[in-house]
């Protein structure tokens, strides 16, 4: 998480005795300026806290108040004035005229988006850009809620990119495993819940995706990258589907330490399939408890034995443990 909850600490460390990062230019002319010094000062800290807290109508709000009482704050000088002078006259010598909009490119292939969809996205993000640049706040929030909304798209503005939000985060070279395809989605799903914990400053709960997506799925994620990547299970290696269809099947870190055996693909022979039927249904007779397994009995059992009773009920093999369970007790 980096920076996220220790950036709060740090900017305390660099503010000035009146809680805020602010410098004085000039004198206060109080022929232009209505307020105290000390009511500037509470203000400029106040429209702060705003801005860390993305509460930024009350920020623009306190900013218009500033100006209407005779106060002006530059925050790309971290300034502020009360002497009836603009920054373009003052003793810094700087010319500057506003700042060009941000240009954004897209992260991540787009999977499902149209070249219309791409089109819309792409004036969204552009037009929203010029409104971060004419301090167009309102606008700006609500064209960026317009994007998660309709498209799922989020912003980053410190790298100038758009994305989906399944895709902010991409799977690393480096993995030891490419999921199959609906895995994938899965993880990314939880990528993009994520991401949008953190957006909300809710980091707890951020965590706690974060530990699912390694429980369930041996996924770490690299925030400062924006990667992820599927680990080596430990003293182990990836689990055979047994469907013959040559694909390997992800489990959790809780079904690799239950399971200490290595399910053998026996489909190919059909000489076998044929005595195991028979025994199945000899099996059946015999013991008629193994038909009336609950979901506690079968949550006990290793990936392997739930495979065999689905085999044993002509039902598909492959997926998680817990897609396993449903399909037996359905």
């Amino acid at each position: 998480r980096g920076g996220g909850r220790g950036g709060r600490g740090q900017r305390e460390n660099r503010f000035n005795e009146f809680g805020h990062d602010y410098t004085q230019l000039g004198q206060i002319d109080t022929s232009v300026c209505t307020l105290g010094e000390g009511e500037i000062h509470s203000m400029i800290r106040e429209r702060m806290e705003c801005k860390f807290a993305r509460d930024f109508r009350t920020a623009d709000q306190l900013e218009q108040d500033l100006m209407n009482a005779g106060v002006e704050v530059h925050d790309g000088f971290k300034e502020w004035r009360a002497d009836g002078q603009s920054w373009r006259r003052s003793q810094r010598g700087d010319s500057f005229g506003p700042r060009p909009p941000k240009v954004y490119s897209q992260r991540g292939p787009g999977k499902g988006l149209s070249a219309e969809d791409l089109e819309e996205i792409n004036a969204m993000v552009a037009e929203r850009s010029e409104c971060k640049v004419e301090a167009n706040y309102d606008r700006a929030d609500e064209l960026f809620d317009m994007l998660n909304d309709k498209y799922k798209v989020n912003v980053d503005d410190k790298r100038a990119e758009w994305s989906l939000l399944s895709e902010e985060y991409l799977l690393s070279p480096d993995t030891a495993f490419v999921p199959e395809e609906k895995v994938q989605i899965e993880i990314e799903k939880k990528l993009g819940e994520r991401i949008l914990a953190r957006k909300a400053r809710n980091f707890d709960l951020a965590d706690d995706i974060r530990e699912e997506l390694m429980t369930d799925y041996l996924v770490d994620v690299d925030d400062r990258a924006k990667e992820w990547i599927v680990m080596e299970p430990e003293d182990g290696v990836w689990a055979d589907d047994g469907d013959g269809d040559d694909e390997t099947n992800i489990v959790s870190q809780e079904e690799w330490e239950s399971d200490d055996t290595v399910e053998e693909d026996d489909d190919d022979d059909d000489d076998e399939d044929v005595d195991n039927e028979a025994a199945a249904e000899e099996e059946a007779v015999e013991e008629p408890v193994q038909a009336a397994l609950d979901e506690a009995d079968l949550s006990s059992m290793t990936v392997p034995q739930l495979k065999e009773l689905l085999k044993e009920k002509g039902l598909p093999v492959s997926g998680r443990k817990a897609e396993l369970i449903e399909r037996l007790t359905n």
